[in-house]
C-alpha cells in the first residue's frame, strides 16, 4: 500500500480550487473587460442572502407570536371586565391597555427590524 495520492487527483482538486476561489486564467480569446466571479464571493452573498430572509421570517414569526398573545390577554381581560361588578376593575384594565399596547407595537418593530435587515444586505458586496 503507498501514501501517494494519484497526480490526476492533486491536478483535478487543484484545478477546481482554482476556479472556485477565482484564481484559475481566464481563457484565450476571452475579452480583457471580463470580469471574474468568485465562487466563494458568490457563495458568501447566497449564504448572506439566506441568513438575511431568516431574520426576516423570525421578526415575522415575532409579531405573529406576540400578537397572539396580545389577542389572548385582551381576551381575558375583556371576560375579566365583563365578569366583574358595575366597578371598574383596574387589573384588567391595564391588562388590556397593554395587550392593546403591544398588539401596535409588535408590527412596527417587526417591520423595523425587517427594514434593517433588508438595508443590510442591500449593501452586502457582491463581488
Amino acid at each position: 500500500m503507498t501514501d501517494a495520492v494519484n497526480s490526476q487527483i492533486k491536478d483535478a482538486v487543484q484545478t477546481s480550487t482554482n476556479w472556485a476561489l477565482g484564481f484559475a486564467p481566464l481563457e484565450d480569446g476571452t475579452p480583457s473587460s471580463a470580469t471574474r466571479v468568485s465562487a466563494g464571493g458568490v457563495i458568501a452573498y447566497d449564504k448572506s442572502a439566506q441568513a438575511a430572509a431568516i431574520s426576516v421570517q423570525d421578526a415575522a414569526d415575532y409579531q405573529r407570536n406576540v400578537l397572539s398573545i396580545s389577542t389572548t390577554v385582551q381576551g381575558k381581560a375583556m371576560a375579566m371586565m365583563l365578569a366583574s361588578s358595575p366597578t371598574i376593575n383596574e387589573p384588567a384594565l391595564v391588562a388590556y391597555a397593554m395587550a392593546l399596547v403591544s398588539s401596535f407595537a409588535a408590527p412596527i418593530a417587526a417591520g423595523l427590524a425587517a427594514e434593517s435587515v433588508t438595508k443590510a444586505f442591500e449593501t452586502f458586496p457582491r463581488n
